[in-house]
């Protein structure tokens, strides 16, 4: 890992940057150091995977008494404090990853990053572009060039945004979740009992919403979660439901999704997208050694179900989690390098969990574990998605 010195001309430039971005900032998080001297370091590239900071509501329901509430930028729109969120995410990952910048400085104590070792992929949903500019902010702390985020246009994106590019076959599920029939939900409730349909009425009664699928469910959990986390008050009729039945069907939904063909054919794209590129940089062939994805709480969860670490991780990442895949060098390995899976359990994570990856001790060689992804992975998307 890089040297974290931290010489005082960046305590200053660090300084006078935080005052101007966030007063409390600085408490909340490290300042990694990529202006610093490199010590030794055996990481060689990073893949990073992380869902956007902190969002308002996607939508509202008919008898929501927030149905008016300003949100700034309006529905589903970064927040401010998500903004800081992945900035302070970007400061925490610049610790690690410092050693994989290509830094210039000059007598003058001017520094300068060589961005051609960085990429930058992002959905084309605006919180997430947002998100990306400003994990990049806190990452780099210097100016970058406005074109090092490449925008994925949704109607072309076959790894990011959900729903992105058109997949006939499968696509439904997304717009409707797992069937109310699905044993799935038997432990929280079963929709098909008695009890299970005065739930649904009592949902439908006090929501002003038509029911007519888990994602109405999710929409409406997602809502009330959002709003209580901005300290509104929830309406007296959510306390008998909603820790007890509105979140954990949240979960159940989420997981289905992200365990889903259509999310399957859209993680094996990305898998594949990440170890072209690694591959790529092994051979000599690219320089990129940072690739960031900007994306969402459903990616990263199919990415968690594709690799088979579900089970180590959250069913709906938190704002500003990342899956992190990285190669190192290590003289235990012969022609071939480590692969090492990190999740960073929010944006704050300052202590990152060390995935265990299935059917492959560490060291776990790179070459290794991409054999033990391929036979899950579906290569046309086309194929896959027609009808």
């Amino acid at each position: 890992m890089a040297s974290t010195i931290v010489s005082v001309r960046d305590l200053i430039l660090f300084g006078i940057l935080i005052l101007s971005r966030v007063d409390d900032i600085s408490a909340k998080f490290p300042s990694g150091c990529p202006r610093c001297g490199k010590g030794e370091s055996t990481l060689k590239a990073v893949a990073m995977l992380f869902r956007h900071g902190d969002r308002s509501p996607t939508m509202s329901y008919p008898l929501d008494p927030y149905r008016d509430y300003p949100w700034p930028g309006g529905y589903g729109a970064l927040s401010e404090r998500g903004s800081e969120e992945m900035y302070g995410s970007g400061l925490i990952k610049s610790t690690r990853y410092s050693s994989l910048l290509s830094i210039d400085c000059d007598s003058d104590a001017a520094c300068t990053v060589d961005f051609d070792n960085i990429l930058v992929f992002s959905s084309a949903v605006p919180r997430c572009v947002e998100s990306a500019e400003s994990f990049l902010d806190g990452f780099l702390r210097v100016d970058w060039p406005s074109d090092l985020i490449n925008v994925i246009p949704q109607n072309q994106d076959e790894i990011l945004a959900i729903p992105g590019k058109l997949c006939p076959k499968y696509e439904s599920i997304i717009a409707t979740g797992p069937s109310l029939d699905s044993r799935k939900f038997k432990k929280v409730i079963d929709f098909r009992s008695s009890k299970g349909q005065e739930f649904l009425a009592y949902l439908q009664n006090h929501t002003g919403l038509v029911i007519d699928s888990s994602t109405d469910i999710l929409f409406i959990a997602d809502t009330l979660f959002i709003d209580e986390d901005n300290d509104l008050e929830l309406p007296a009729w959510t306390e008998s439901v909603f820790e007890q039945y509105l979140l954990p069907i949240l979960s159940i939904v989420y997981d289905a999704l992200g365990s889903s063909q259509y999310m399957k054919i859209r993680s094996s794209a990305l898998f594949e997208d990440m170890a072209n590129r690694f591959d790529n940089l092994i051979e000599g062939l690219d320089e990129q050694n940072i690739v960031l994805y900007s994306a969402h709480d459903v990616t990263l969860n199919g990415m968690l179900h594709l690799l088979g670490i579900r089970d180590q991780a959250d069913a709906r990442p938190p704002y500003g989690a990342s899956l992190n895949l990285e190669l190192h060098d290590n003289s235990k390995i012969k022609s071939d390098y480590e692969v090492k899976l990190l999740y960073y359990g929010s944006y704050d994570d300052q202590n990152p969990t060390e995935i265990k990856i299935p059917k492959c001790r560490a060291p776990c060689p790179y070459k290794r574990f991409k054999r033990n992804i391929e036979p899950r992975l579906i290569d046309d998307y086309e194929s896959a998605c027609s009808l």
